[in-house]
């Protein structure tokens, strides 16, 4: 008999007599496309009895011809569980079942297929499992051809699998079909084969249009990671030509294309296969997120995707969303080629493990910025930042907010032109003593090259010191000062400086003119507390302070973040 499923290797096909056998379908599509397939097989060899837990599914098991046929000259005998057969099964074991299915029919000469067999199971006790194993051993063993206990979803994988390894003093026989993309991948928990023994084994499958039926692609992974053990099309790359520009030594197997939309064609039918696409410049950053998300939920997860930075520099949070939404690995563009052939062949027999999001606005809406940038009034720049912390904290994104107190001789209208921001998310404003920055995605370590790209003059010339704090609980207190100051009243520069909030932040309109204040008549704001280092307390924010003339600006080599 076989499994329903052509073309596996080492015998796995062949469905073993003697010993039970658990086959579970993880999905309905799964269920709709394996049973049927199996029940043909198991009558192209001889007579079955099919013992169902549904009318309903077995009705539509009917709709099909040669399990009609079957049906009808007596080769397939029927059964459907009772209600109360569960109890009966709790106290008597498999013997009430099986002398009912003797009585009404079922010989020596039949395969033995019960589904849904998890009516029976679940609930059992530790001690009433195991009088059932015993049963089912000494039912398998009296009987010449197979007995298959069949499970469809929905399924509690937590609580099935841990019985069926128990089942019948460790069942070898336990193997789960699911939809993988427009695949199917057969894994088995463990198997007995004409090799050896398979444990967390798992074969790729494809749907042969013309039968309707389920073959092997020919690949094989391993372990509860996937790790690739043969595919087809293992060491085929299909890369954007941007991506391996002015590079020498490019394998000649590699296939090279020119943009985005021919590389999603190339790799319409790749099953573990290495894609390697540029990442472009930052507008093009919703392009590639989009490719990338694409590729990874159509398909299989032996598939390996690649960014490869040529242009400009990922920021941290955009390399992190692509790793979200499905790439393998993101390369920098220090990275040289020949390190870059290295990482390729480290990968090559990964499976992705990372689960997707299957909606791309909310697979990336975590990962992402506000859309605003620049100045904004002090209550909106507090509402900005805190709605940026709240959607971020699930991933661990890192922010920074800096505050740089302004020379008592600089007005503060010099010190916020000097700033400039080019990306979604890094925000700043001010109050009556200093200028607030708040960059989106940056570590601490990268602050300070941020602002150094971030002000058209040296800090030594606008500000006197900042305080630095790249902690949740840190932002959130100082932009509290921050936010109560403004209920008593701060300045708002956004028509001296050419800016248009997207919503007011405060009800009173900003005036034509705002003159510098004397630093003896500036309100006092509520004093930060003094650095503590990295322990951070909910009473107020931990920063880091130092003069602006001691504070090294990092070398541009620096990988920048921010």
């Amino acid at each position: 008999m076989h499994i329903g499923i052509q073309g596996l290797p080492d015998g796995v096909s062949q469905l073993p007599a003697h010993v039970p056998v658990s086959l579970v379908a993880a999905d309905a599509p799964s269920a709709a496309l394996w049973y049927p397939a199996l029940l043909e097989d198991a009558l192209a060899a001889g007579s079955v009895g099919l013992v169902a837990s549904d009318t309903s599914w077995v009705d539509g098991l009917l709709r099909r011809p040669a399990l009609q046929a079957a049906y009808r000259a007596g080769g397939l005998q029927l059964w459907v569980l009772s209600p109360g057969l569960q109890a009966e099964v709790r106290r008597h074991g498999l013997l009430s079942l099986m002398q009912e299915l003797e009585r009404t029919g079922l010989s020596d000469a039949h395969a033995l297929f019960v589904c849904d067999a998890q009516g029976l199971l679940a609930g059992l006790s530790v001690a009433e499992l195991a009088r059932v194993s015993r049963q089912l051993s000494v039912l398998c063993r009296e009987r010449a051809r197979p007995v298959v206990l069949g499970f469809f979803p929905p399924l509690e994988p937590e609580v099935l699998l841990p019985a069926l390894r128990n089942l019948c003093q460790m069942s070898m026989h336990i193997a789960t079909l699911r939809t993988d993309a427009d695949r199917w991948s057969l894994g088995l928990e463990r198997w007995n084969t004409d090799s050896g023994a398979l444990f967390q084994t798992a074969f790729g499958l494809l749907r042969d249009d013309t039968t309707g039926r389920l073959a092997a692609d020919g690949t094989r992974t391993r372990g509860a990671a996937r790790e690739l053990v043969e595919a087809a099309d293992q060491s085929e790359v299909i890369a954007t030509r941007a991506s391996i520009e002015g590079q020498r030594g490019v394998p000649g197997h590699w296939r090279i294309v020119e943009g985005l939309a021919d590389l999603e064609i190339a790799a319409a039918a790749s099953v573990a296969a290495t894609v390697l696409l540029d990442a472009g410049q930052a507008s093009d950053f919703e392009s590639r997120a989009r490719l990338v998300h694409q590729l990874r939920l159509s398909r299989p997860l032996t598939l390996k995707i690649v960014v490869r930075e040529n242009l400009g520099k990922l920021r941290t949070h955009s390399e992190q969303a692509l790793l979200q939404l499905g790439a393998s690995a993101v390369v920098y563009k220090e990275v040289g080629f020949s390190r870059l052939l290295q990482l390729l062949q480290d990968i090559n027999a990964q499976s992705h493990t990372r689960k997707v999001h299957p909606d791309y606005e909310q697979a990336l809406g975590s990962f992402m910025p506000a859309r605003e940038r620049g100045y904004q009034p002090p209550a909106q720049f507090c509402a900005l930042v805190r709605s940026m912390l709240d959607r971020t904290h699930a991933i661990g994104l890192s922010h920074s907010l800096v505050r740089l107190n302004v020379l008592a001789q600089i007005p503060h209208l010099d010190a916020l032109r000097a700033c400039h921001t080019a990306r979604d998310g890094d925000l700043f404003t001010a109050d009556h003593e200093a200028v607030y920055v708040f960059l989106f995605a940056c570590r601490e370590p990268d602050v300070g090259l941020a602002l150094h790209r971030l002000f058209a003059l040296p800090l030594t010339q606008l500000f006197s010191s900042e305080a630095t704090d790249c902690s949740d609980t840190g932002i959130r207190a100082m932009t509290g000062h921050l936010q109560e100051a403004s209920r008593k009243g701060l300045p708002d520069y956004s028509a001296l400086l050419g800016h248009t909030p997207a919503a007011p932040a405060v009800a009173t309109a900003a005036p034509a003119f705002i003159p510098p204040l004397p630093s003896s008549t500036r309100p006092a704001l509520p004093a930060l507390p003094a650095d503590t280092g990295a322990v951070h307390v909910a009473a107020g924010p931990s920063v880091q302070r130092c003069p602006i003339a001691r504070r090294a600006v990092p070398h541009p080599a620096g990988r920048s973040v921010a």
